[in-house]
């Protein structure tokens, strides 16, 4: 059986970059974890685990793992807390006056 080829991937300043390696997408500032790393006729392409999209090499450049903002755990809210969640989202809805807001449109 032959072995997969292992892709390399360099990216901005010719640092290397590897699966399991934190990046940054120079263009927006995203920090992620990398998540595999392909070839093809148009480059080599890194995914990334945040965004779950893939960027060409050149345009990430190694990042400091604590400045990672890992994924919140995820928990159900009680009844009390999803009251208040609700409740304060109406207070901020009820201070919005949409007759001051000014309309762009055509009126007659």
């Amino acid at each position: 059986m032959a072995e997969a080829e292992v892709v390399t991937a360099v990216g901005r300043n010719n640092k290397p970059i590897n699966v399991g390696d934190v990046v940054k997408y120079i263009n927006a500032d995203t920090i992620s974890r990398v998540s595999e790393i392909k070839k093809d006729e148009q480059g080599v392409w890194v995914l990334l685990e945040a965004t779950k999209l893939w960027y060409r090499d050149e345009t990430l450049e190694p990042a400091d793992a604590s400045k990672l903002k890992e994924k919140k755990e995820e928990r159900e809210l009680t009844a009390e807390e999803m009251e208040k969640r609700i409740k304060k989202e109406m207070e901020t809805m009820a201070a919005f006056d949409v007759g001051k807001a000014g309309g762009g449109g055509a009126g007659g």
